[in-house]
């Protein structure tokens, strides 16, 4: 009976001690964050790794980044973390750069190679003066960054290397300066009675010395002001307002700001440089007297038609652009199209290119052609303007067989070579140029643009051409003949020898020209007796060069020596 009483009271006081505990027991440690999925945003950088840890595995990492804001006012904005990486081309690079033991060029540690593949959006808390980032997820990285922005293009960024890569715990980036907008408020005198609407080019002036620290601060305001910075690195011409002022702001913190004016017209003032002060947005008036004392220019609606020849045939389908850089638009069936705003104060050049192309035979005209809208000083309102597409007239070269069999016997790729020569008033022959040369059969027909004397110029070398028979195209577009005669057999050959030490050079090669520019050079090889035969010459000069082993070790000219002894003597 006692033994149970004293087991029975062993019993109880276990329990009581039990309870006592549970009572007494520490609260559970809370996390750092609500492991909630961070909202992420992609940008696509050069510097991208290949294989980059996906941003939500950084949960199970337990790795959490925090920054503080320092500002004159709570925050209210947006803030980005990025988890940097080093990509394997970047990291074999750098690794290739230390084993040849030379001091490196460009980054001075490997992890300044790190780039960031994603910027995810980050909680900020705002405080009384600024926030706190995070705690927000990030895996384990060589390098972070975080960038915040306010409204008003208050920017804050900040970049931090550990000394160890860390996998689990808190990486604090520790307190970021704000750094207010730089910029200027533009102010427009004297264009409110210009109608239409001014725009204004931005350059960047940059100072070498501060040139890194202010393009540290280019994402952030990528972020801050898309459009700003889209103009800077696109060169787009930003709009203006004609009463008020335009905020070209937040801006890098450079040392200038350079401005062209544009009026509606599209004219372009001379750049105006405007001192910049970092952390200041800074009233700046652009007088459209002074900087166009000439006058904004005017534009007027330009009414264009194109036809084809001197009747009223249209093109058929056909496009038109105006300008190197323009969009091309299309013509109307009747080649009619309107361009409003074209410039009065100087000449704009449009390109019109016909879209029909003849299946079979000869085109019957330039599928492409260039016309230029000249004002004049009565140009104004609307302006009908008609311009025409020539026709092509043809000149056909004939050859006899034996012709053609001695041509492809002293010709080598790309030769032979056909050039079209017009003859003028005072009988002199110059090379015009043609857009069309078509094989047809045993012929050749060259394409002509207007009536005259011509002949072509067949050269099998850059020296060695030869006249056909002159042909008169006249008014009227019928085919106009000439002919090519064999060549005369008495026509000099010419060599080049080439020796060092009285020994003859084998394998140097010799590059070979000719009188006229346009013509391609030809190449050659000495042989075992160091000769390089280049067959006829009838050019009044012939530039030589002779390399050997890939340096040139001899130029001249040889078009003397080949009329005296059709030798031509290198010494090296």
């Amino acid at each position: 009976m006692r033994v149970k009483q004293v087991l029975g009271g062993l019993l109880m006081a276990v329990l009581v001690g039990m309870g006592l505990w549970m009572l007494l027991r520490p609260e559970p440690a809370l996390p750092l964050a609500p492991p909630s999925p961070p909202v992420s945003v992609r940008v696509e950088d050069a510097g991208v790794p290949e294989v980059a840890p996906p941003v939500e595995a950084a949960v199970d990492a337990g790795l959490w980044l925090t920054a503080t804001l320092e500002g004159s006012r709570p925050f209210e904005g947006e803030a980005r973390v990025g988890a940097a990486f080093i990509s394997d081309s970047d990291r074999g690079w750098w690794e290739e750069e230390g084993r040849r033991r030379i001091s490196r060029a460009g980054p001075k540690r490997l992890e300044d190679m790190a780039n960031v593949r994603e910027w995810v959006e980050a909680p900020v808390t705002a405080s009384t003066q600024g926030g706190g980032v995070g705690p927000v997820a990030v895996p384990s990285a060589p390098r972070y960054q975080v960038m915040a922005y306010a409204p008003d293009g208050t920017v804050w960024w900040g970049d931090h290397v550990p000394d160890t890569q860390p996998v689990t715990g808190r990486v604090d980036l520790g307190r970021l300066r704000e750094h207010p907008p730089t910029g200027v408020r533009v102010r427009l005198e004297g264009a409110r009675d210009v109608p239409g609407t001014f725009t204004v080019r931005m350059q960047r002036g940059v100072d070498p010395d501060d040139a890194e620290e202010a393009s540290m601060l280019l994402p952030v305001l990528t972020l801050a002001a898309p459009e700003l910075m889209h103009a800077f690195e696109n060169d787009t011409p930003v709009p203006l307002m004609k009463d008020g002022e335009t905020r070209l702001a937040p801006l890098p913190p450079d040392r200038s700001l350079r401005l062209w004016l544009r009026t509606p017209s599209g004219k372009q003032s001379e750049p105006v440089e405007i001192p910049l002060r970092e952390g200041s947005v800074e009233p700046v008036t652009l007088d459209v007297a002074k900087l166009f004392p000439e006058g904004v220019g005017e534009s007027v609606t330009l009414r264009g038609r194109v036809l084809l020849g001197d009747g009223m045939r249209p093109l058929g389908p056909a496009v038109y652009r105006q300008g190197d850089g323009g969009e091309e638009h299309p013509l109307s069936p009747d080649g009619h199209f309107t361009i409003p705003d074209v410039p009065t104060w100087q000449e704009t050049r449009f390109t019109v290119r016909r879209e029909v192309t003849e299946d079979e035979g000869r085109p019957l005209g330039p599928s492409w052609w260039d016309f230029v809208f000249t004002p004049t000083a009565e140009s104004r309102g609307t302006v009908d303007v008609v311009w025409r597409m020539p026709v092509y007239r043809w000149l056909v070269l004939r050859m006899d067989g034996f012709t053609r069999a001695q041509l492809k016997e002293r010709a080598s790729p790309p030769y032979p070579v056909y050039l079209l020569e017009r003859r003028d008033a005072q009988g002199v022959w110059s090379v015009v140029p043609t857009r069309e040369f078509r094989p047809e059969g045993d012929s050749l027909a060259v394409s002509l643009l207007e009536p005259g004397t011509y002949r072509i110029q067949v050269a099998s070398s850059p020296y060695a051409s030869r006249p056909s028979s002159t042909a008169r195209a006249g008014e009227d577009f019928s085919d106009v003949e000439t002919r090519l005669s064999p060549e005369d057999a008495a026509v000099s050959t010419c060599e080049v020898r080439v020796t060092r030490e009285g020994r003859p050079v084998a394998g140097a090669l010799v590059i070979a020209g000719g009188a006229n520019p346009s013509l391609p050079p030809v190449r050659g090889e000495t042989d075992t007796a160091g000769r390089w035969r280049m067959g006829p010459m009838t050019s009044n000069a012939l530039p030589l060069q002779v390399h050997e082993r890939d340096a040139m070790d001899w130029e001249g000219d040889g078009a003397e020596a080949c009329r005296r002894s059709g030798v031509v003597e290198v010494r090296l």
